[in-house]
């Protein structure tokens, strides 16, 4: 199995220069039709939008169209969202090719889950499923339910129903991110850590790294567990193999 490098830089760098840092995480990205790009909006923890804003300018001459896209929560809609946070107002920067999106009200399809731990079959927007690239950002925090949310957990905010929290959490919460990381894999995380940024195409990989800034022990993960065993293998073997650049 090929690892490619996990990027640990100054956040201000990673504005700077995010196409190199990308490239050099192994993302590799001539021209798309469709990139879906994940914040999370509706959440607990929201990315810097100068981050966004970084994110969005390397899209912005390699994509035909960039949906900037969240789905419902308990507490949170996403076009209240969008503006408060400040994503509609940074849309207007750039061409009419990026729009920000409630996936909620999108075509729901049901995905089957090869190795369930909690869920037989996921539904998920039917645009997530047609974008040729999905790029995941979130910021990393700590978590009462998961211990930590990252980019793992930032999948979740995909399913579209707006009352996920009492469909899924009792079934356990680490267990429905494994199920869904088997339908799911992004092709570019990008972490907001504070001063710091986590860029890497491996979403696990990126999730042990990001535990560093929370004080977290990865392998008190349950969900980074999980999701290493699906791959065939313990989270500790992953973890020897893994490859780590800080610049």
């Amino acid at each position: 199995m090929k690892f490619n490098p996990v990027i640990v830089c100054d956040f201000d760098d990673a504005i700077r220069r995010l196409p190199y840092l990308s490239s050099q995480a192994g993302f590799k990205l001539e021209k798309a039709h469709l990139v879906l790009v994940k914040p999370n909006i509706c959440g607990l923890y929201h990315p810097s939008l100068n981050l966004l804003s970084s994110i969005l300018e390397f899209l912005s001459s390699k994509s035909e169209s960039v949906i900037v896209s969240e789905t419902r929560s308990m507490m949170h809609n996403p076009e209240e969202q969008f503006k408060r946070l400040g994503v509609d107002a940074l849309l207007k920067r750039f061409s009419g090719h990026m729009t920000a999106v409630d996936l909620s009200d999108d075509e729901w399809v049901k995905i089957r889950v090869s190795n369930p731990h909690a869920l037989r079959e996921i539904e998920l927007p039917k645009t997530v499923l047609d974008s040729d690239v999905l790029v995941n950002v979130p910021k990393v925090g700590t978590h009462s339910t998961t211990r930590l949310t990252c980019a793992l957990k930032n999948l979740f905010g995909l399913l579209p129903q707006a009352h996920k929290y009492s469909l899924y959490h009792p079934l356990g919460m680490d267990k429905v991110i494994a199920d869904i990381a088997q339908a799911v894999k992004p092709d570019l995380n990008i972490v907001d850590a504070g001063d710091k940024a986590v860029i890497g195409v491996d979403v696990l990989a990126v999730d042990v790294v990001a535990c560093r800034f929370v004080n977290l022990d990865p392998l008190k993960v349950e969900h980074l567990r999980l999701v290493s065993e699906d791959r065939g293998q313990k989270l500790e073997g992953f973890m020897e193999k893994m490859q780590v650049v800080e610049v």
